[in-house]
């Protein structure tokens, strides 16, 4: 899990420091608190999925540029589509329509 923390932290950094902005500007823009950003970058603090949206869109960018590099990706897409599609067959009709709810409030 750390390792995750940590790639992900460095690649905030990389597109916040390439945008020209300081910690506690990209903190603003993202309605956190810097300390927290600083945490964050550092990998020593884990983020929830809202926060990162935030991140994201104090950097303009979609949530999925901060979850790849042009050095290596942070997650395995292939093997998660997997896992989902497994999760998906086995879900109960409700659980289905819970999981595209969820899903389409990220993806949109």
């Amino acid at each position: 899990m750390d390792d995750i923390l940590l790639k992900l932290g460095k690649r905030i950094k990389e597109l916040r420091t390439k945008e020209g902005l300081s910690q506690s500007k990209l903190a603003e823009l993202a309605g956190l608190n810097d300390k927290y950003l600083g945490e964050v970058e550092r990998g020593s603090n884990n983020i929830f999925i809202k926060n990162l949206a935030q991140i994201a869109a104090g950097l303009d960018v979609d949530t999925h540029e901060l979850l790849a590099s042009s050095h290596e990706r942070i997650i395995d897409r292939e093997a998660i589509t997997q896992k989902l599609h497994k999760t998906i067959e086995s879900a109960s009709d409700e659980e289905l329509c819970a999981i595209y709810g969820f899903a389409s409030d990220i993806v949109s």
